[in-house]
């Protein structure tokens, strides 16, 4: 028994398992009992804890998501997933009831439905991942679909070069270049893309959004315009400003790193500062962001700002994850609905938030899954659509 504790404890700090790693933990998943493993899991995990953060539900589930990674499961095989989900759920709803205020016995049968929800839950249909997708359209009108692209393939614009490798534009414009014209980098829902821009600027586009720039920068200033969601890391010139515009709107850099999200299906335009400084400007409204701030221009116009924000969720995509921190069930769908390019069809919408860190490289049911393991909600895959139930 010792023994055992004493490997578990190991295996779940470590950064990676290998293959003997992994057959160990899922055979001790089959075989241990489910108090003992309560306990054992609890004891594994209490390293992760903050003193003030009690074991609840969400803790739990962040606990379930370091599992999957370590697994690593994209690299199984589709029927091996399916076989290592439905072991991984007989732990998961053994976590999870720590969160409930009261020990295993008291909630067995809760326990066990989750279980037996997952041993019989096939979704019919899937999705794959978010992928690198994007459709350049250059300055003559023309278009080019990126991923029917071979890399390293050349695109003249002007006396700029345009490069494409895995996942990647890169614009490389010779000095005083006088020729510009304007590309519009846009990325389906289902996509995303990245793009260096003549000055070494690295923009990283989620998925549905858009990036309109020159293929020199020429003017006073680096102005560039987006839609939907970009991260920035902007090259320092302090005698040539950045500015991202977006609609309205604009965001004032010199050298900096930060998130904007202005989808048009969301509340609010997000600005959020990781590095460096910027100014958000809208009309005669401004705020200055300092690193760890996020504004968000809400309708009426006006800015509000919020200090010691969790820079890693607004960054998460960028990342490679699902990042949902206490959102309600219309704001995860909104992720999701974007990611996997599906549509979103509610019978009765759930009242309940979630806490969720989850791969983006994930297949859609495998997120699904994981967001049934809280027990609040259930989904169907129809097609190219989703059906959400509490």
């Amino acid at each position: 028994m010792k023994e055992e504790r004493e490997q578990l404890e190991q295996l779940l700090n470590n950064e990676e398992l290998s293959l003997a790693d992994k057959e160990w933990l899922l055979n001790y998943i089959d075989n241990t009992d489910q108090e003992e493993l309560t306990n054992m899991l609890k004891a594994g995990f209490e390293a992760d804890l903050n003193d003030s953060e009690p074991l609840n539900a969400f803790v739990s589930r962040k606990m379930l998501v370091k599992i999957h990674q370590k697994l690593d499961l994209k690299k199984e095989s589709e029927r091996g997933i399916k076989q290592i989900w439905i072991r991984i759920a007989a732990a998961a709803s053994v976590i999870a009831i720590l969160g409930y205020g009261a020990f295993l016995y008291t909630h067995k049968n809760k326990a066990d439905n989750i279980v037996q929800n997952h041993r019989t839950h096939l979704f019919k249909n899937d999705v794959g991942p978010v992928a690198e997708r994007a459709i350049l359209a250059l300055g003559d009108g023309s278009k080019l679909m990126l991923d029917k692209v071979k890399n390293g393939t050349v695109i003249n614009q002007g006396k700029t070069k345009v490069v494409k490798t895995d996942g990647k534009l890169a614009y490389n414009a010779v000095k005083n270049n006088a020729e510009t014209a304007f590309n519009t980098l846009t990325t389906p829902r289902g996509g995303h893309y990245r793009v260096e821009l003549p000055d070494g600027t690295q923009v990283w586009l989620n998925a549905a959004s858009s990036i309109r720039y020159p293929t020199a920068f020429t003017a006073d200033t680096r102005t560039v315009e987006i839609t939907g969601e970009a991260y920035f890391e902007v090259t320092k010139n302090k005698k040539m400003p950045f500015i991202v515009k977006v609609n309205s709107t604009e965001v004032r850099v010199y050298g900096t790193h930060f998130n904007v999200m202005a989808y048009n299906d969301e509340k609010a335009v997000k600005t959020t500062l990781l590095e460096g400084s910027v100014k958000c400007i809208n009309g005669k409204t401004s705020c200055m962001l300092k690193p760890g701030e996020q504004s968000e221009l809400e309708k009426d116009g006006q800015y509000k700002v919020s200090a010691n924000v969790d820079v890693s969720d607004a960054v998460a995509w960028k990342n490679g994850l699902f990042h949902f921190e206490n959102a309600d069930i219309e704001s995860v769908m909104r992720q999701i609905s974007r990611a996997y390019n599906v549509d979103i069809i509610y019978n009765k919408k759930p009242t309940d938030h979630f806490i969720e860190e989850i791969p983006l490289n994930s297949p859609l049911s495998e997120v699904l899954k994981v967001l049934e393991l809280t027990g609040k909600v259930h989904f169907d895959i129809q097609g190219k659509q989703v059906i959400v139930s509490p």
